[in-house]
């Protein structure tokens, strides 16, 4: 069975392929861009909702059943401080609420949970972005590759190196240490300007 090898690219098919890679990468990355749009959104909605004790059978039975036992033990409570003689306007009490909202319903930190949260989407939007751009990077190097006559400029184009991962995880320990350093040489800078040891 004979082989057939690659058909070479005319140059107008390599330019309008290209310019096909183009568009879709633009398309790719405004996508990325609307779900970032969108995972805040729904970041907020979450952050934001307020749930009522009846709302749910099961938190209105627990919250009844709480509020006649803070009622009972108000009720103990009161009569005990009539024994000892304290004025009902001083007297102490116990209470009960229901609490719509978890540790999001104070402003700070509803504010660090929404930098955390933009923090990261705006990592997924960037690692989003820089794998749309790398393959269309390598798209475009295969169409023009395909496209390529001369031997030279096939060699040439082999020998470019490829786009790899250069980003890693940090390590907070690495940060500290280095925190730790810039102050140790502040110190000295600081000894040194007045004197000290």
């Amino acid at each position: 069975m004979t082989e057939y090898a690659p058909r070479k690219l005319s140059r107008n098919e390599t330019h309008d392929l290209s310019m096909i890679i183009k568009d879709r990468t633009k398309v790719l990355r405004a996508h990325a861009e609307e779900q970032a749009t969108a995972c805040l959104a729904d970041f907020e909605t979450k952050m934001a909702t307020v749930y009522t004790f009846d709302q749910d059978e099961v938190w209105k039975k627990a919250t009844e059943e709480a509020q006649r036992v803070v009622s009972e033990s108000q009720k103990t409570i009161a009569k005990r401080c009539k024994e000892l003689g304290i004025p009902a306007t001083f007297a102490p009490s116990v209470s009960a609420s229901w609490q719509g909202r978890g540790e999001n319903m104070m402003a700070q930190r509803r504010s660090e949970l929404r930098r955390v949260a933009k923090a990261s989407i705006d990592a997924m939007t960037k690692a989003a972005i820089t794998k749309i751009e790398k393959q269309a990077l390598d798209l475009r190097t295969q169409v023009v590759g395909m496209g390529l006559l001369s031997p030279d400029a096939k060699l040439f184009l082999e020998s470019l190196a490829p786009v790899d991962e250069t980003m890693r995880a940090l390590d907070f320990g690495e940060i500290e240490r280095r925190l730790e350093r810039e102050q140790q040489a502040r110190l000295a800078d600081r000894r040194r300007l007045y004197g000290g040891d």
